[in-house]
């Protein structure tokens, strides 16, 4: 009896130790929860960060099943730009433009494969001053960024072969699944182990994001600036600036958040640019005013400039923007109950070396906020 007593009373204690060892391990990783409106890149940065720090490549079956993605985002995005085009009374007395458009709706139904001869009919719709016009003119259009790179003609030569397209990981990360639900990923940065979590940026999947994370070690907020003449997926007469700034100051005030670091990505930094040179960013009036209590330098329309960093006008004008939006997402802390530092980036999430040089500045930021919730830093000393 007293032998039995003994083998029972070991085995417990083997499982309280490994209960114990898996509590330690648990509680030294870093949570990360990424949040932020739909459209605003987390998914792309998410992609990022499993490519920079765990699967350093796409593997092949990956690429197998983004040729799919990539195939059905090009060919979906070009259809709702018709369908624009048509709203718009655009290219109406183009018929092979529409009677390409009846082709690829056709392609749209099923799991289309796009072939070279494919390739062509895109290219033809895609240079037609109709698609360009609207284009340029989207800001009321749901469209992906993306189809402008993919319909560049040197990648979509590349894309338009078929079953022999295998993606790079450029396209990898810029084709679009919109995420539902929460997605999870662990990885290793140096010595620290970090758990991320991606969730739903749509308005109905964020009352799912916040019940579930109350033990977060910190909060990664994206932001596109360059969607600051954008109007909502879900509703079009909400600007996309406004929705997201409200959104981020709703997770400042969370109760469950009071006591994590902040860090805000403003991203898409390089579509921000192309935009603010041909798109007024303050509008005073009308159904798109916006930005009416900024005042810095402003475009004149008058004016072609050149976005390359070597206008001094336009980086004028650049400067002036970023600092006003920066201060725009700052100030929303304000509405908390506790003081807070927001460590704010402006970052292109679809550029991995900008993505990874960030990264390894946050880590070194979230490290030394964690030694100091325990008690284990003291800053300045």
């Amino acid at each position: 009896m007293g032998a039995g007593n003994g083998k029972e009373a070991s085995a417990n204690a083997r499982v309280d130790a490994a209960l114990r060892k898996a509590k330690i391990k648990e509680d030294s990783k870093i949570k990360l929860l990424l949040l932020g409106a739909g459209e605003s890149g987390k998914s792309t940065l998410f992609k990022q960060m499993k490519l920079l720090y765990k699967e350093k490549d796409f593997t092949p079956d990956q690429r197998k099943q983004s040729r799919q993605i990539v195939h059905g985002n090009i060919i979906q995005d070009i259809c709702i730009v018709m369908e624009a085009c048509k709203l718009k009374e655009l290219g109406a007395d183009d018929a092979k433009l529409w009677e390409n458009y009846k082709t690829v709706c056709d392609w749209n139904k099923i799991h289309h494969v796009i072939s070279a001869s494919d390739g062509d009919v895109l290219k033809e719709m895609w240079h037609s001053p109709a698609v360009q016009a609207c284009w340029m003119d989207r800001s009321d259009v749901q469209v992906q960024d993306a189809l402008e790179y993919y319909m560049q003609d040197e990648n979509i030569a590349r894309v338009a072969t078929g079953e022999e397209y295998a993606p790079t990981n450029q396209d990898i990360i810029r084709s679009r699944v919109r995420t539902s639900g929460v997605a999870t990923e662990s990885f290793r940065m140096g010595m620290a182990t970090f758990e991320m979590y991606d969730v739903g940026g749509q308005r109905n999947e964020r009352k799912k994001w916040i019940h579930s994370f109350e033990d977060v070690t910190g909060v990664i907020f994206v932001a596109a600036i360059s969607e600051y003449d954008q109007v909502l997926f879900e509703d079009n007469t909400v600007n996309r600036q406004e929705e997201a700034v409200l959104l981020f100051r709703k997770t400042l005030c969370e109760k469950w958040f009071q006591k994590v670091p902040f860090i805000l990505f403003l991203n898409k930094k390089d579509l921000f640019r192309e935009k603010l040179a041909r798109i007024p960013f303050r509008i005073d009036e009308g159904d798109r005013k916006r930005n009416t209590d900024y005042e810095g330098a402003v475009i004149d329309p008058n004016v072609k400039y050149s976005i390359d960093e070597t206008d001094a006008a336009f980086e004028e004008i650049y400067e002036d923007t970023c600092d006003y939006l920066q201060l725009l997402y700052e100030k929303q802390k304000a509405y908390r109950e506790n003081p807070l530092k927001i460590y704010t980036y402006i970052i292109n999430s679809t550029d991995t070396e900008n993505t990874g040089r960030v990264m390894n500045a946050c880590k070194d930021i979230i490290l030394q906020e964690n030694l100091l919730r325990g008690g284990w830093y003291v800053q300045g000393a």
